[in-house]
């Protein structure tokens, strides 16, 4: 249903057109944002996290190190016998706990990491020991012993760097009750005798390291980020699921694109072909009685003019599903009005500059023309709107009308096949349509890279 007010919404409130996206779609709403830290507030706060992490990671390689050493030399041992090898299960299930919690920590400072899926524990003594054979779970308990060594380090240069920084700074205050065994500082080694010299070159030295500390926090979290990233994220089942849907997609697409022809053409058959070949026969007959019956030629040539307009009406109607010139030659917002000027149904159009690629913009007419002809066949609505609006990454189209409702996706209605279409392109497609109305088609379609 179409509100004749809606081109007097505020650009802020476009978003309120789309309340049935997708999740994806609706999390791209701007939500009440916060009132945002000054930027030195967030270094400090960034600088804490990261300190946290340093801290809490070398507490959990620790303990981790301390309970894997333990069993895996434990499990080792005992390999003569069966229970060996399930204390070097239980040595890998530590070792995956380990770094469930490192990638908890460094989710904490901001480093995302995809989860891993371990093999479950199934009936029998094979099952009960499939972890063994799990690759994953040995970079695990290799992850153990490297983290170990590295959160040692990096423990020892973050305190280091922070509680140097911090005593430097504040050295006037404490070294007053430090012994007095004369010229010893750093500063008399260096030739600069005297407590105003020791006590200017620690704030020195105290800024410096205070100063340098976000960046050096920041960069020794990174380090465990890149090392938990090479052992701990299993790229193989996420790959494999990307290859899993591409296919299904790329499959979808091609069912589609087969579903369109075959319909394409039983629609010729049934519809053009057969007034083409009706109006043949007139023309024959008509040639026939030119001489001997020319009123009964005159009426068969006028029916032959009512078969070819007929069938060149058909034939525009089919067409509407085939990419015109225009969407080639102008652009969609183009393709788009004119397909919206072809119909019998009032409808207005907003098209937003959106950047989809030659196969994205084909699906995108598709889809109009294919929710434009539902509307025109089934809808008895009195007028239609088509929207197609930028929302950050995503090209969104929303097809509305006013009629009576009943719209559906599956199977035998007039909507049928146009998800398969939009999933070759990555796309979405989602239809509200109550009985009595309104109906609202929207299809998400993903824009093309530095779009």
């Amino acid at each position: 249903m179409t509100n004749p007010d809606v081109h007097a919404v505020p650009a802020t409130e476009v978003l309120d057109l789309y309340d049935d996206l997708p999740e994806r779609v609706g999390a791209l709403r701007d939500p009440a944002r916060p009132t945002e830290d000054d930027p030195v507030t967030s270094m400090i706060k960034g600088t804490g996290r990261n300190l946290a992490v340093i801290m809490g990671m070398f507490a959990l390689s620790l303990a981790a190190f301390v309970a894997c050493a333990t069993l895996f030399s434990l499990g080792v041992a005992l390999l003569v016998l069966v229970v060996g090898l399930f204390i070097l299960v239980a040595c890998l299930i530590v070792a995956g706990w380990s770094s469930r919690m490192t990638m908890a920590l460094l989710g904490y400072a901001g480093i995302t990491l995809p989860r891993t899926r371990y093999p479950a524990a199934g009936p029998g003594f094979r099952g009960k020991l499939r972890r063994l054979a799990n690759a994953q779970s040995w970079r695990d308990l290799l992850h153990v012993l490297i983290n170990f060594i590295l959160s040692t380090i990096t423990f020892s240069l973050a305190v280091t760097w922070v509680v140097g920084g911090l005593g430097g700074v504040t050295y006037w205050f404490w070294s007053q009750w430090l012994p007095q065994s004369g010229d010893s500082g750093l500063a008399a080694l260096l030739g600069y005798p005297g407590r105003f010299a020791e006590v200017t070159l620690n704030t020195v030295l105290g800024l410096l390291l205070l100063i340098t500390a976000p960046f050096v926090l920041r960069g020794l979290v990174r380090l465990h980020g890149a090392v938990a990233y090479a052992l701990l994220v299993d790229e193989t089942p996420v790959l494999r699921q990307q290859v899993s849907e591409l296919t299904q997609s790329r499959t979808a697409a091609g069912e589609a694109e087969v579903h369109t022809l075959r319909r394409l053409e039983r629609d010729l058959h049934d519809g053009p072909q057969q007034r083409l070949v009706r109006l043949g026969m007139d023309l024959s007959a008509a040639q026939r009685r030119l001489d001997d019956d020319p009123v009964q030629a005159r009426a068969l040539l006028d029916e032959a003019l009512q078969q070819s307009q007929d069938a060149l009406a058909e034939i525009r109607t089919l067409s509407r599903g085939i990419a015109p010139p225009i969407l080639a030659e102008q652009g969609l917002r183009a393709a788009i009005t004119a397909l919206a000027a072809r119909g019998a149904i009032p409808t207005s159009v907003e098209v937003d500059e959106v950047q989809l690629s030659d196969a994205a913009q084909h699906a995108a007419y598709f889809v109009i023309a294919e929710g434009l002809a539902n509307v025109e066949k089934h809808s008895q609505a009195r007028q239609a709107s088509v929207e197609l609006r930028r929302v950050g990454a995503l090209a969104v189209i929303n097809i509305s009308d006013d009629g009576i409702g009943g719209a559906s996706l599956a199977k035998g209605h007039g909507l049928s096949g146009l998800a398969e279409r939009l999933a070759g392109v990555d796309g979405s497609l989602t239809v509200s349509s109550p009985t009595g109305g309104p109906t609202q088609l929207t299809a998400t379609i993903p824009q093309r890279a530095g779009g």
